[in-house]
């Protein structure tokens, strides 16, 4: 009776594990926030050059929100910039 316990509660154990490392393993893209390199632009906001980075959050696979980071780099071009942010 105690070894078939201990086997059920092994093969549970298994199972959470393993469940567990699929759905939080960082190659499923399930959940959280998640960038897309190929949509970053970079822009001049005022005298200052930006990069806009593209990004996703998702739950269960769908993209629940879309939206932009923006990360200032740095100052611009003396001579101006001639692509400029909104």
């Amino acid at each position: 009776m105690f070894t078939k316990l201990k086997l059920n509660s092994a093969f549970i154990a298994i199972t959470a594990i393993i469940v567990t490392a699929s759905i939080t393993a960082p190659f499923t893209n399930m959940f959280g926030k998640h960038y897309k390199k190929d949509k970053d632009y970079s822009c001049c906001k005022g005298d200052q050059l930006v990069i806009n980075h593209y990004y996703t959050i998702k739950f269960l696979w769908a993209d629940v929100s879309t939206g932009y980071t923006v990360e200032p780099t740095g100052k611009a071009l003396p001579g101006g910039c001639n692509i400029k942010c909104n």
